[in-house]
């Protein structure tokens, strides 16, 4: 049975082929939740996880590809020190977050600098590497479409809810089951 488009939550650790970790829920004591296969995961981890069984463990090794890609040699941009205010307090190793050309923030790690340039490494950490995963299924449940709001106001799609005014939910259309159909709520109130 496939746990393609459920909630999902795992325990999980993951390590490099070296052995080191670079990773742990278990560390944290917090499993990690995800919708599987819904694109939130990396895409060998969702594949690892899409056909287990709740309490079944596996291990994955995941290829570059599987995981955060290759690293990228366009991804290393160098910028003149005197457009960035600020950096040249930088240090080489230091993460950074850059604004992109959206304004949306692009973690980055300072490769190189000298007296004039400074260069950023925009490839995500983990990108070339191998990953190793110990993976735990803790739980698998369906997803919900419609979710109650049992009459306390808080709104589903444009219309807001109609438990209310004594009807139903409001669906995926904006318009109100009145308490008829599969999937309305309304009698849980």
């Amino acid at each position: 049975m496939s746990n393609e488009g459920k909630h999902v939550s795992v325990h999980y650790v993951g390590t490099l082929d070296d052995g080191t970790k670079f990773d742990s829920s278990r560390d944290r004591g917090e499993p990690l939740s995800f919708v599987c296969m819904a694109g939130q995961m990396i895409p060998g981890f969702d594949v690892a996880v899409r056909d287990m069984e709740v309490g079944q463990t596996v291990n994955v090794r995941l290829e570059p590809s599987e995981a955060y890609g290759e690293r990228r040699d366009d991804m290393v941009i160098s910028v003149p020190i005197a457009n960035m205010p600020g950096a040249e307090n930088a240090r080489v190793g230091m993460r950074v977050v850059l604004g992109g050309p959206m304004g949306q923030p692009m973690p980055a790690v300072v490769y190189a600098m000298d007296d004039e340039t400074i260069t950023f490494d925009l490839n995500h950490e983990m990108a070339g590497k191998a990953l190793n995963f110990e993976i735990e299924l803790l739980e698998a449940s369906e997803t919900e479409e419609h979710h109650c709001c049992h009459g306390r106001g808080h709104g589903h799609g444009e219309g807001g809810c109609c438990h209310g005014e004594g009807h139903g939910h409001h669906h995926e259309d904006g318009e109100c089951c009145h308490g008829e159909g599969e999937g309305c709520c309304c009698d849980e109130q």
